[in-house]
């Protein structure tokens, strides 16, 4: 028996339904990745790392989240390592975009080139090395988180040249005592010659300060950007031989990611352009010392910023 004419008309209407919902359900999953500012991006998921310090977790959370809201296909990876372990990533093809400081990036693809404290010539030496490596290192921002010797504000010494002699314990964390910028500068006869009595490693972050604090140690090598320096009252020594480089903060990005998105060079460089130094300290201070987690603290900077 052949079924009324208006049931198959009502059967076609629920097929278009269903696959008008469907169509409507891959909408919703590109808007979960991030396409609120702007049109969706045509290229890769671009995998974002930070590294485990609160700093650059914070980074890595306010370039992934602008990127989202920028409409580019963005994971935010769980932080995971260090300079070396971002760099291997990177070459290996786990991840596509770190975000770095070129300093570090020197000491570790150049460790015998010559420091300087001016980023375009720190950037001279790291950009073809890295491109040697099929990445690319984007427009460094102004933000500069500098290396810092560190100590009580009772100290005697006011450069890293005084600690000859002083007898002090040195606290750094465990990369410090093989980069030729840290310990091995510090002890080096060539550069300072400065002979510790003792020394102790310490995770790099808030518990350096804790350490110095509790005088468990004496000095410790640290950043410009940790907010604890001015909350104690500690002192950082002047790097009177020029043993650091420039650490300015930049996206180091994997280039045929980089070349498979329209615009994200672009993207990537204006935001680098709102990093300010102060705001290194401010997003410290509120993840080392209140305690909030870098996704908020990014949100809410980029936010006021009126990128999100």
């Amino acid at each position: 028996m052949s079924r009324p004419k208006w049931w198959r008309i009502a059967l076609a209407l629920l097929a278009v339904t269903a696959i008008a919902g469907a169509c409507g359900g891959d909408d919703d999953a590109s808007d979960g990745a991030g396409t609120d500012g702007g049109g969706e991006s045509a290229g890769p998921t671009i995998r974002i790392r930070g590294q485990e310090f609160s700093e650059n977790m914070t980074l890595a959370e306010v370039y992934g989240q602008y990127l989202a809201a920028r409409g580019f296909d963005v994971e935010i990876l769980t932080p995971a390592g260090f300079r070396t372990e971002a760099l291997d990533a990177l070459e290996n093809g786990q991840v596509d975009l770190v975000i770095d400081y070129i300093g570090g990036q020197q000491t570790a693809l150049d460790p015998d080139s010559e420091t300087s404290s001016d980023p375009d010539e720190v950037v001279s030496v790291i950009e073809p090395l890295l491109e040697e490596k099929g990445l690319t290192l984007l427009e460094p921002s102004e933000a500069n988180s500098g290396d810092a010797l560190v100590v009580r504000g009772d100290s005697e010494a006011e450069k890293i040249s005084d600690l000859a002699g002083l007898d002090y314990t040195f606290g750094g964390a465990s990369e410090c005592y093989e980069r030729p910028q840290c310990y091995l500068g510090f002890t080096d006869p060539e550069v300072y010659g400065i002979t510790f009595a003792d020394t102790r490693t310490i995770e790099f972050g808030p518990q350096l300060g804790d350490n110095l604090a509790a005088e468990e140690v004496d000095v410790v090598m640290w950043g410009t950007t940790a907010p604890q320096i001015e909350e104690h009252g500690f002192k950082i020594l002047e790097d009177d031989k020029g043993l650091f480089p420039a650490q300015n903060v930049a996206p180091i990005i994997r280039t045929e990611v980089l070349e498979a998105h329209e615009g994200l060079a672009e993207a990537l460089d204006e935001l680098s352009a709102e990093i300010s130094t102060d705001d290194l300290v401010e997003w410290n201070r509120a993840t080392d010392i209140d305690k909030r987690e870098p996704d908020d603290v990014a949100k809410e900077w980029l936010e006021s910023r009126g990128l999100l």
